[in-house]
């Protein structure tokens, strides 16, 4: 993420002011966006599941692509939140990159020993 952050990728919500209003705007887009990070997930799940030699399904693998997962859409959400409040991608890059770092060290304790 803190590559995708640095560079200001839209994949990560860096999409401009016009596009986070349209997508805020509107249930259905709001809904695909969802489904979009359900995705990721799921695909995170089958990722992990294949590099420690688990089924997709265990519940480990389940768990840390949820935990992962969660955090990612909350850091995009972030963003998407500081765009529309008109801060410059400049700002929120900075902003969300020490958030970024604060949310995955959350996670450390839980993870840490994963796949060790």
């Amino acid at each position: 993420m803190p590559d995708a952050i640095a560079a200001q990728d839209p994949v990560a919500g860096f999409s401009g002011a016009s596009f986070a209003r349209m997508i805020a705007d509107s249930p259905t887009l709001t809904i695909c966006l969802r489904g979009l990070h359900d995705q990721r997930e799921h695909r995170l799940a089958q990722a992990l599941a294949e590099a420690t030699g688990t089924a997709p399904d265990d519940i480990t693998v389940q768990t840390a692509a949820g935990l992962l997962s969660t955090v990612h859409r909350i850091l995009f959400r972030r963003i998407q939140d500081l765009t529309l409040a008109g801060h410059s991608n400049d700002e929120i890059a900075r902003t969300i990159g020490a958030e970024a770092t604060q949310a995955f060290d959350l996670l450390e304790p839980a993870l840490a020993d994963y796949a060790a």
